[in-house]
């Protein structure tokens, strides 16, 4: 009998397992075969919504390594702690999941002698500077192997990073079936009348995320329709920006602030449309959930969501920044409820065929074992 891999999975931050990428690192922690793998998640710092328990049921162990700057007197002093981890545990692959764990964590682990290291790129990078491009290029030398949630960021891998496209391997993100979930009372849940026409937003209110080009877009809609009903579900990072503009485009009866919400499966299948008008996305896990809810979805064309929604089929796609487009978008689906129905059905088979949470997982296993 074969002895078990240990895996590293090593992130930023695990705050919030609710969405992103750690929604994904602790579905993969649970999912991974414990017959095969012996799972470590460990977090260079916040964790205070991810309790210890958590992680743990899922089979795995958590650890802490409290940095605050990689370059600093806390990147070195843990970085010792976490090369004697590395080395105590005789760890086989690491995989790393935003840009302090990819260089602090892959420099560590080529000093501790770890067999493989796995790097992951999870967006279109609209945050990176010549610096961080120039680290990454430096540090890719140590990294055996990308991972990438679309074929998008696959492509600026290549071109900014120079990375060798035989060792960039695609795995997209997955997401749970939750079609056969009941929605529950719309009245109840959200307030809404019986033929009102519920518009979803799910992303927390940060300027990527495009809410004010959705916001400039419903003014003309409401008024000769005031069914329309916007719900916006996610933390405020905006101070307040987004509520005083409803207020100044006089929708306030129409627009509804949800805020953070552990009920968002619920939430989504409450809806008739959902939206995601981002300026930039690598995979979007709010968009493959809107999907396996089986709803239509307009979004714009960025990143990694033209391989999720093909325009007309899924959903609708428009540019981005575009108030004209979503406007004209909107129209064309609250006015038709059959096409609604029909493109969240087509939506709802591609994710089951494309984009299920145990494909996802299977394709990290053949990784970590080296199948590939």
């Amino acid at each position: 009998m074969t002895s078990k891999r240990r895996i590293v999975l090593l992130t930023d931050c695990l705050a919030d397992l609710a969405g992103g990428a750690e929604k994904q690192i602790h579905e993969l922690a649970k999912g991974l075969d414990k017959t095969k793998f012996e799972v470590f998640v460990v977090s260079l710092d916040c964790w205070g919504q991810a309790p210890r328990q958590v992680i743990e049921s899922t089979g795995s162990q958590l650890q802490i390594f409290r940095v605050k700057r990689v370059y600093g007197i806390s990147g070195l002093r843990q970085g010792l702690r976490f090369f004697h981890f590395l080395r105590d545990n005789r760890i086989d692959a690491l995989v790393t999941y935003h840009f302090s764990s990819d260089l602090w964590g892959t420099a560590w682990a080529r000093l501790a002698g770890v067999k493989t290291i796995i790097s992951n790129r999870r967006d279109m990078g609209f945050w990176r500077r010549v610096p961080h491009i120039l680290a990454y290029r430096m540090i890719n030398r140590f990294v055996d192997t990308i991972v990438v949630v679309s074929q998008s960021i696959k492509a600026m891998v290549i071109k900014e990073e120079g990375f060798d496209a035989q060792r960039i391997k695609v795995i997209y993100n997955g997401v749970h079936n939750s079609a056969g979930t009941s929605p529950g009372d719309r009245a109840t849940l959200l307030g809404v009348k019986p033929d009102d026409v519920v518009l979803m937003h799910v992303a927390n209110l940060k300027p990527i995320k495009g809410h004010e080009f959705l916001l400039r877009a419903l003014p003309t809609i409401v008024r000769n329709n005031p069914r329309v009903k916007l719900f916006l579900v996610g933390k405020d990072a905006s101070d307040g920006k987004l509520q005083r503009l409803v207020q100044e485009l006089n929708i306030s009866d129409q627009v509804k602030f949800l805020g953070k919400r552990d009920d968002v499966g619920a939430l989504v299948l409450a809806a008739d449309i959902c939206l995601l008008p981002s300026l930039s996305e690598g995979m979007s896990n709010a968009i493959l959930e809107y999907m396996a809810a089986g709803k239509p979805t307009i979004a714009t064309r960025v990143g990694g969501t033209p391989e999720l929604i093909r325009d007309g089929q899924e959903g609708l796609l428009v540019e981005k920044a575009n108030t004209a487009e979503l406007e004209q978008a909107l129209r064309r689906l609250i006015d038709d409820k059959p096409r609604r129905l029909s493109m969240g059905q087509a939506a709802l088979r591609k994710v089951k065929a494309e984009f299920s949470m145990l494909a996802m997982i299977r394709s990290y296993e053949r990784l970590l074992d080296g199948r590939s």
